[in-house]
């Protein structure tokens, strides 16, 4: 009998998507890195040509959860839905304000889909605001054991902030964990922040994602510290962290919809969260 990590039994029909994706995949890293830049709805260019990146290796097939935006439909309450693409149960959902939308645009080298945010909007109140949000779920808690979770990003220069949030559970002064990817300066340096309780790790990546091209961060937490990976390229922060649990939905591109969250301005593809065994 086959068996997922947190989660018990694994369904025929999960196992069957995960081996779909898995030689999707293969085929994927076959071909090489992305070489475009994305495309909006109408086919045309809507940012500067990217260049090619080198991307990290993540096995999506195996992830917990992994948001491909392939697929997208109404929900009863017409809202935009997007389903886990390794067949788990959890539906994301687009949550937005002040006329804020998310877009589907192409995703990572002209291929599949992604998401487009709200621009840029430098108002003080009443910017368009939108994130894409998946229930908590406690299949989906890593408490203290190893994960990993990240996504494929694409930011242009002229559209960062002095902090975004590409993904995240929980918030920076609730209780319990909290998990994010983020975006820290207008030079576009992404970090990855962890916290258990009071103790906080955050470590920040040398290389930039603010040049219209597409990269594949990743942030993975041991028993050591945390760490991230930009394309490859590793920067870590020893440490010692106690469970990382929250009841707080995971959030796609901004901690919430209010003027003072931080929204991100990019495109995001390929969102990930892989529960790994204890060591």
């Amino acid at each position: 009998m086959l068996h997922d990590h947190h989660h018990g039994e694994v369904p025929a029909a999960r196992l069957i998507a995960r081996a779909i994706v898995g030689a999707a995949l293969l085929l994927l890293a076959a071909c090489g890195a992305p070489s475009d830049g994305p495309t909006g709805q109408d086919g045309g260019s809507d940012g500067p040509a990217a260049t090619s990146t080198e991307t990290a290796s993540v096995d999506l097939a195996s992830a917990d959860l992994w948001l491909a935006f392939e697929d997208s439909e109404a929900s009863s309450e017409g809202t935009t839905e997007f389903p886990d693409a390794v067949g788990g149960d959890v539906v994301a959902r687009v949550v937005s304000a002040n006329g804020g939308r998310v877009e589907i645009v192409e995703g990572v080298g002209g291929t599949g889909s992604a998401i487009a945010f709200p621009p840029l909007c430098t108002g003080d109140a009443g910017c368009p605001r939108a994130m894409v949000e998946v229930e908590s779920d406690p299949a989906l808690e890593p408490g203290e054991d190893p994960f990993a979770f990240g996504a494929t990003v694409w930011l242009a220069p002229e559209d960062t902030t002095t902090g975004s949030n590409i993904v995240q559970k929980g918030r920076f002064a609730t209780d319990g964990g909290l998990w994010k990817l983020q975006v820290d300066d207008e030079e576009g340096h992404p970090s990855c922040v962890l916290r258990s309780g009071d103790t906080l790790l955050r470590v920040r990546s040398e290389v930039t994602v603010a040049d219209s091209s597409w990269h594949r961060v990743v942030c993975s937490r041991d028993a050591d510290g945390i760490s991230i990976d930009v394309d490859g390229v590793e920067d870590r922060e020893d440490g010692t962290l106690g469970s990382v649990d929250s009841e707080w939905p995971i959030r796609v591109g901004s901690p919430g919809v209010g003027d003072d969250d931080d929204q991100f301005h990019g495109r995001v593809d390929d969102v990930f969260l892989r529960l790994l065994p204890p060591t």
